[in-house]
């Protein structure tokens, strides 16, 4: 949801059409999935609310894009045998591309009571997006700002694991480096598996009180963040491959297809697993494997989205015409405002019209949400974001 300025700044290498659609989607998704439980459609009704409450995928789809956005140059830096930029310089665009916005968001809704903070440690934990690190404010202030917290995790790794997979690859034909660096990546996905497991041997119930809050920590979600490096390393093969290429075709003949798998995937998730919709439900580590099962086929879904938007064919892609679209492009854009604000308009809502939450409404709700949260979000995006990551985009070059 936070990747498009910083990839940009090198579009006809690293970019490609319809990923910001897709992270609009992403966004989309997670409007609906908070305004299906604000309204209580998601607990009233027993078809579609099946569906609303596993619509957190769309955090699943932002990952595996940051996975794939972000890692790619590193690979085709390593394949080229040419400089990738300095560690340092990448932490501070990620920094300057989470932090201003998010503080923006963060103290306009605290201070119009959309959100609440109580105490020094709170808004502390809060400002600096390490709540997720205390299993009892993991959620507060901008509920879903756990994310960001997660990602800036990933944002420390990843580039001191691209430093070392290329010293472990130093000297070794693409091939054979592409091949170690998908296996690396798996290894990643392996120790997420391994570490979620690990959690629920010292769990809250075995008197490990950090332990329930883990599940929201980069560890967990190493496997979600690992698919789309693999992804990405395919993807920078192929440009050096030609056979890879061919197989990347063959692969994506029918572009829809990947959607349909993808479709069949999220009805399965949502309806044949019986996991729970939200309020009062089972902690995470009493149900590992349901757990494990409902995030593997989060980050299937997600690479089933993003693969026929990175690898093309000769064949007709109407996902991709969709998602490169001036609408969808724009949403795009603006994705990282709108997962911000939206749940301060849905908040509000409830407030200005008298609305109690669990009560009804979800189409109102819906809209004001959605467009409350596109209107700030690209007033923000227009006149704060993007002139700020630009000023840092002329620093950095010079």
């Amino acid at each position: 949801m936070t990747n498009s300025a910083a990839v940009k700044t090198s579009k006809s290498k690293f970019w490609f059409g319809g990923l910001d659609g897709l992270r609009a989607f992403g966004a989309l998704l997670i409007v609906v999935h908070h305004a299906g439980f604000s309204s209580g459609l998601t607990f009233r009704n027993d078809f579609f609310g099946q569906f609303f409450s596993r619509m957190d995928i769309g955090v699943s789809i932002f990952f595996v894009l940051s996975g794939f956005l972000l890692f790619r140059p590193f690979v085709l830096n390593q394949f080229e045998e040419t400089s990738s930029d300095k560690i340092g310089h990448f932490w501070i665009r990620r920094i300057c591309r989470i932090y201003p916005a998010y503080w923006l968001a963060l103290l306009v809704l605290l201070g119009l009571g959309a959100i609440q903070l109580i105490g020094a440690g709170q808004v502390t934990m809060a400002l600096s997006l390490t709540q997720i690190y205390d299993p009892t404010w993991g959620l507060f202030g901008i509920s879903q700002a756990w994310s960001l917290a997660t990602e800036l995790s990933f944002y420390l790794l990843l580039p001191l694991f691209a430093l070392f997979a290329r010293r472990l690859t130093r000297n070794k034909s693409v091939d054979n480096q592409a091949r170690f660096l998908i296996l690396l990546c798996f290894g990643l996905s392996f120790f997420s598996y391994v570490f979620r497991f690990v959690l629920t041997k010292i769990a809250p119930d075995s008197g490990s009180w950090w332990a329930s809050g883990a599940d929201l920590w980069m560890p967990s979600y190493l496997d979600t963040f690992s698919i789309g490096m693999v992804l990405a390393v395919v993807s920078a093969w192929e440009t050096k491959q030609p056979k890879v290429r061919r197989a990347t075709e063959f692969f994506v003949r029918q572009p829809f297809l990947w959607w349909v798998i993808g479709a069949a995937l999220f009805w399965l998730v949502s309806t044949q697993l019986n996991l729970p919709r939200g309020f009062g439900s089972e902690p995470w580590f009493l149900n590992l494997k349901t757990h494990m099962a409902r995030q593997t086929l989060y980050w299937i879904i997600g690479a089933c989205l993003l693969i026929p938007l990175v690898f093309k064919s000769s064949a007709s892609n109407k996902i991709l015409d969709f998602f490169s679209s001036r609408p969808m492009a724009y949403l795009g854009s603006i994705s990282y405002g709108i997962y911000l604000w939206h749940q301060g308009f849905l908040t509000w809502a409830h407030s200005w019209l008298d609305w109690p939450e669990l009560t009804g409404n979800f189409f109102s709700l819906l809209l004001i949400s959605i467009c409350g949260s596109v209107l700030v979000a690209g007033l923000s995006y227009r006149f704060f974001e993007e002139p700020l990551n630009a000023k840092l985009r002329h620093q950095l070059q010079h």
